[in-house]
């Protein structure tokens, strides 16, 4: 309860949807890059209400790689592993999210460069400290 986590992006709102999160500010910054110039950078600073439930998946296991590092979140919520879904994230969250929900699970725990928390719904496990 209180974990401070992160979340850049261009839209003005907190997520209603399952939506990334980062465990350090610069690391979330990184995702407003590509808005930052056109429509400007909404920096979110979230606080947990509560202890979340996560499961974590070790490895680089966010990496858009064939072959390996998605093999096991795939394999759990479809049966098997595809390599044309590599890019399917929001497709991923989501039906990792709906399997979860059984389990209790608030979201999952990846790794790409550092580690970030998908957050299967935002309310009412964190509430909105400030934004920039």
């Amino acid at each position: 309860m209180g974990t401070l986590l992160y979340h850049g992006t261009h839209v003005h709102q907190i997520p209603r949807t399952p939506e990334w999160v980062a465990v350090d500010p610069e690391h979330s910054y990184l995702f407003c890059k590509e808005e930052v110039q056109s429509e400007g950078c909404w920096h979110l600073t979230l606080a947990t209400t509560r202890n979340l439930k996560l499961l974590y998946f070790d490895g680089t296991s966010a990496a858009k790689l064939e072959g390996g590092p998605l093999d096991t979140q795939d394999i759990i919520i479809w049966g098997n592993s595809d390599r044309r879904r590599v890019w399917n994230e929001t497709e991923r969250i989501q039906t990792l999210c709906e399997w979860g929900k059984s389990l209790g699970l608030d979201g999952f725990i990846r790794t790409a460069i550092n580690q970030y928390v998908t957050l299967c719904a935002f309310f009412p496990t964190v509430a909105d400290q400030h934004h920039k």
